[in-house]
C-alpha cells in the first residue's frame, strides 16, 4: 500500500461546506496530502477521478451515520482504491460489525481533538484501521463470540440481509428491491454488498446458488 502523500487524496463528503473547507485546509497543511471538499448530495464514489488512493471522509453530524455508511460503501467493493471514513459520529453508535463487513477504515467521534484526524490519517496510509479504543474493543469481543458460535450457514446474515437476498433469488433488480422493501438503491448496494463478504460470493447467480443449498425452504 503506497504510503507516500502524493499518491493519496482526502475527499470529504458533507453538506456544510464552510466547515469542511477549513478542515480540508487544516489536514493539508498538516498531512501533506491533496483535500478536495464536495456535497453527498447525489454523489458517486465512480466521481473521483484519480489513479491514487482515496480517503472518503464522510461527514456524519447532519446525516445518520447508517446514511453515509450505506453511501460511501454502496459499490466500495468495486473500487480497491478506495478507503471510506466517518468522522462527526455520535459516540453511542454501536455498529460495530456493520463497519467492519463494510470495509470502513477509520472512525472517529465527534467529540475527538482535530489531531486525532492526522494521527488515523497516517495510520490508514501504513495500511491500519483507526477506530476508537472502546469500539475496537467491542470489535474484539463480537469476533470472539462468533468464533466460539456454531451457527447455521443462513444466520451469517441478518434478517434484512435475508430479505434482499430472497429478492435476488427471485430475480428482482436492485430498483424492484428498493420499491419493495422501501429501501434507497444505495441502501439495498450496502446490503449486497455485505451479503456477498459474507457469504463469500462474487455475483448474483453466485449468492443465489448459495441460497438455495444454505437456507431452508428455499
Amino acid at each position: 500500500m503506497p504510503t507516500d502523500a502524493e499518491k493519496w487524496l482526502i475527499y470529504i463528503l458533507g453538506p456544510r461546506k464552510m466547515q469542511n473547507t477549513l478542515l480540508a485546509a487544516f489536514l493539508e497543511k498538516e498531512t501533506g496530502i491533496p483535500c478536495l471538499t464536495d456535497s453527498p448530495d447525489g454523489f458517486s464514489s465512480h466521481s473521483i477521478k484519480t489513479q491514487g488512493e482515496v480517503m472518503l471522509f464522510c461527514d456524519c453530524l447532519a446525516k445518520k451515520h447508517a446514511e453515509m455508511l450505506a453511501l460511501v460503501t454502496s459499490d466500495f467493493h468495486e473500487q480497491p482504491n478506495l478507503y471510506p471514513v466517518l468522522y462527526n459520529v455520535s459516540e453511542d453508535i454501536d455498529v460495530s460489525d456493520e463497519l467492519m463487513c463494510a470495509g470502513v477504515w477509520g472512525l472517529f467521534y465527534d467529540s475527538e481533538p482535530p489531531e486525532n484526524l492526522v494521527y488515523g490519517i497516517k495510520a490508514i496510509q501504513k495500511g491500519e484501521i483507526w477506530l476508537p479504543r472502546q469500539l475496537l474493543s467491542s470489535c474484539l469481543v463480537s469476533l470472539r463470540r462468533r468464533e466460539n458460535l456454531t451457527e447455521p450457514e443462513q444466520d451469517l446474515l441478518s434478517f434484512r440481509e435475508r430479505e434482499v437476498l430472497q429478492k435476488i433469488t427471485d430475480g428482482c433488480t436492485n430498483d424492484m428491491i428498493a420499491d419493495n422493501l422501501c429501501i434507497s438503491p444505495h441502501t439495498v448496494r450496502s446490503h449486497i454488498y455485505r451479503i456477498f463478504r459474507k457469504i463469500e460470493v462474487s455475483n448474483r447467480q453466485q449468492a443465489a446458488a448459495w441460497a438455495f443449498k444454505n437456507i431452508p425452504d428455499k
